[in-house]
């Protein structure tokens, strides 16, 4: 067995060596690979988010499956009570398929959507709501019209008097109603509001007080209280859900400028408000909170599959979580999976016998909760003890990120189920740590009290967010001076007092990069971190006017009022888009954690990869190769801990197979440091290059430097190349590369697929040097805009793998 030695060789050792030590580093690094598969596949076992993603995905597969082989040669779905929902059976299926990521054209769900197009519109509340929802997911321009009638008769069956006053029942037959044909009516409308279709104002304040009314019990106590199928009876899960997700919903179409907005159209954005419906939604999550079950429904004695269907919406509308200490959606899907026919692929329960309509409303759960949540709204400071966060200083707004990432979601270049979610500091810094953090692209931080409380584990917990390539949006409510104080101190607490607060630029990307705002825009200031402006924060509430914005503005509603709103919204979607690139993972697929390196390990066996040195921004993506090195893991290389910063010059480099460079600006090597980099190459040593987010000052300089250097120009590597395909790399052949799109205004990404463009130099038959003049590194960091030309995270990851191990062992 070959000596596990260092694989550095001395620095004192003569240049000429470096091709010997490389041949014995690439032997005991194989051995070291070999050995650490099995490690390396232990260390993913425990990643349980990643393995439940996958049999959530089977799943979801499964129960398509199952649905697709039960239709009809019609494109409906025979069910045991098809006869008397003939188009509400095959709607369910419908929506579920599409929900679940079936496209429109899909051959049987066109099938089916054909089949709905061809039958006359539906008496029946339960189907005309279910088909509203089929005809705006599958998102047809033709169908306008039908959607718009169909939202015309569900307003008028609304009970407009009497005991069900705001409620349906099954049709526009006499008085009878619940709140489950209410729940459908209201979900219904909703997907025609936002298809475009106005809905008279009054059938959203009736169904909000049909709910207020109805609810079982006082919405003050610490117990809370939910609703029943009918009047004030016994409350059950399914219809508490359905109350929070109703009221959610008309809250938000019922934004009312008459208490916090002056006759010449200002906004006061934090005077006294009626706020008795976030009250009752508040008080019905609190008894949810109680009562929470997930293999039964609460109180219900039945129905389960259906419960499951409204909490997913109940959670996803309310931002939450966690209900107590139950993550409903992990919970509810681990059941779910758990639970379903290994033969079929379907699902049912005591009272739900029907496959197809069982399998419909499980699909559902598992399906739309996996959107992508978008951002986390912080919760920190002092706890209220009776669970009322109406009256928590962090939560000023209620329905700030709730109608912003409504907003978002109805813009073109975004998914259309996009969520997100309250998030406990407290609760993370105690639990899951930066994890949890990291569902989220983007921390939303507000309130109207200092932020001082935040300190220990909790710092720490958003310094290492940060470091994880995270990005942080504080908004100042209320003009409050303590807030805006405390923000700025704990910018300086986070980063040690290096980094404070400025003013962004008028040229600064985030004012283009969804809606472009002119010479003098609403002011923001930011922290720049590595790549990106990783800290942004507006010293305006802004959120004020977030919470006051609808699909359809109240018909007396101010001109200056909308201005205002239109503009506060248009600039947080400016700061969302830079933030993310627009690129979303669904909920269980969480960023890997870039680990901090072991300092007690031993460097020898392990692969040592240095720095270079210069003046254009040297280590403008500081922790890029903290998350190579995590990337050379998963293959099997065991990277070691230290990575130097050297120039050129130093005698060091030589102890090193493989030089690291990026930057962003010009720079230029002097004669010295160009003398010792050529010899560094031509005695075995490699370069690994890109310009960050395809910065041309820095490809310019890069490229002269070259020249210089070797006296040959960088030339692209072929697709042929071994680079391209390596037996424990990658196939990098065909990668994903975004790039922003010329001569526009408004900053935006398009994405092509191929080989990589890489280039390089040879000595001798071999590449001494490989370049990507896109980015790599911003991307390994997660620090990538809408303004950086580059590759796809995961592929940028891949190629510079690839190149890594191609420098190592060619």
């Amino acid at each position: 067995m070959i000596p596990a030695t260092d694989l550095r060789p001395s620095r004192f050792v003569r240049p000429v060596s470096l091709m010997i030590h490389r041949s014995i580093a690439c032997i005991l690094i194989c051995l070291t690979a070999l050995l650490s598969v099995g490690r390396v596949q232990a260390q993913n076992a425990v990643d349980v988010d990643g393995a439940r993603r996958a049999k959530v995905l089977d799943s979801i597969k499964k129960a398509q499956d199952f649905l697709l082989s039960q239709q009809s040669l019609s494109g409906s779905w025979p069910s045991a009570i098809g006869s008397q929902y003939e188009i509400g059976v095959p709607a369910l299926v419908t929506l579920s398929l599409l929900n679940s990521g079936l496209p429109p054209d899909h051959p049987k769900v066109a099938k089916a959507l054909e089949f709905l197009r061809r039958k006359q519109d539906p008496t029946h509340t339960y189907e005309a709501a279910m088909l509203i929802m089929v005809l705006t997911a599958a998102d047809s321009a033709s169908d306008k019209g039908r959607i718009a009638r169909l939202a015309a008769w569900l307003e008028s069956a609304q009970i407009k008097a009497g005991d069900g006053a705001g409620a349906w029942g099954y049709g526009t037959e006499g008085s009878w109603h619940d709140n489950s044909n209410t729940q459908f009516a209201i979900l219904g409308l909703r997907e025609a509001s936002q298809a475009g279709i106005p809905v008279d104002r009054n059938v959203w304040r009736r169904t909000q007080e049909h709910f207020l009314k109805t609810q079982s019990g006082p919405v003050d106590g610490p117990a809370g209280s939910g609703w029943g199928y009918q009047g004030r009876g016994g409350s059950t899960g399914s219809m508490t859900v359905a109350g929070i997700a109703s009221l959610t919903i008309c809250a938000s179409m019922l934004a009312d400028d008459s208490q916090d907005t002056t006759p010449d159209g200002q906004i006061t954005c934090c005077g006294e408000t009626d706020n008795e419906a976030e009250k009752a939604i508040q008080a019905g999550v609190r008894w949810l909170t109680r009562n929470f079950q997930i293999r039964g429904n609460p109180g219900g004695g039945g129905w389960r599959l259906y419960y499951l269907y409204g909490l997913e919406r109940a959670g996803r509308f309310t931002g939450r979580r966690f209900f107590a200490s139950h993550d409903w959606y992990r919970e509810g899907v681990d059941e779910l999976v758990d639970g379903q026919n290994p033969r079929s692929g379907s699902w049912t329960s005591e009272s739900e016998q029907d496959p197809v309509i069982g399998t419909s409303l499980g699909l559902l759960f598992v399906s739309k909760g996996l959107s992508p949540v978008l951002i986390n709204k912080l919760k920190y400071g002092s706890n209220n003890v009776d669970g009322n966060e109406l009256e928590e200083p962090w939560n000023q707004h209620p329905r700030d990120v709730n109608q912003l990432v409504d907003f978002i979601s109805g813009q073109q270049r975004w998914p259309k189920l996009i969520t997100w979610q309250v998030l406990d500091l407290n609760t993370a810094a105690g639990g899951e740590g930066v994890a949890s953090l990291l569902q989220a692209p983007v921390q939303y931080l507000s309130g109207t009290e200092s932020l001082d409380t935040i300190q220990g584990r909790e710092l720490e917990l958003l310094r290492e967010y940060i470091a994880q390539g995270g990005f942080l949006f504080a908004v100042q409510n209320c003009e409050n001076a303590a807030f805006d104080a405390s923000l700025r101190n704990l910018v300086r607490r986070l980063f040690d007092g290096q980094y404070e607060l400025r003013k962004l630029p008028s040229t600064h990307d985030i004012y283009r990069s969804e809606f472009i705002f002119g010479e003098n825009p609403p002011v923001l200031e930011g922290v720049d971190f590595g790549c990106r402006t990783a800290i942004v924060y507006a010293p305006f509430d802004h959120a004020c006017r977030w919470a006051k914005w609808m699909k359809h503005d109240p018909p007396d509603r101010h001109p200056q009022v909308k201005a205002q709103i239109a503009k506060s919204m248009q600039l947080a979607t400016n700061v969302i888009a830079y933030a993310t690139g627009r690129e979303l993972h669904d909920k269980l697929k969480r960023p890997e954690l870039l680990t901090q390196p072991d300092q007690g390990r031993i460097n020898r066996g392990r692969l040592s990869i240095a720095r270079l040195r210069h003046t254009g921004g040297w280590d403008t993506a500081p922790n890029a190769l903290r998350r190579l090195q995590a990337e050379l893991e998963n293959v099997g290389i065991q990277p070691a801990i230290e990575t130097p910063n050297l120039p050129a010059t130093d005698p060091a480099i030589f102890d090193y197979p493989l030089l690291y460079m990026h930057g962003r600006k010009n720079f230029s090597l002097s004669d010295a440091e160009r003398e010792k980099l050529r010899l560094y190459l031509e005695n075995g040593g490699f370069l690994f290059a890109d310009a960050c987010c395809g910065a041309s000052q820095f490809d310019a300089s890069f490229r002269e430097m070259v020249q210089q250097t070797l006296q040959q120009p960088l030339e692209r590597i072929p697709v042929d190349n071994a680079l391209y395909k390596l037996p424990i790399g990658y196939d990098i052949q065909k990668v994903r590369r975004r790039f922003p799109s010329p001569g526009q205004a408004v900053l935006s990404l398009e994405e092509s697929t191929g080989e990589p463009i890489l280039e390089g130099v040879q000595i001798e038959g071999r590449y001494v040097v490989v370049y990507s003049k896109y980015d790599l590194s911003c991307a390994l960091e997660r620090q990538a805009t809408t303004a950086c030309a580059g590759y796809i995270g995961e592929d940028a990851a891949k190629i510079a793998v690839n190149i890594v191990l191609y420098g190592l062992f060619q």
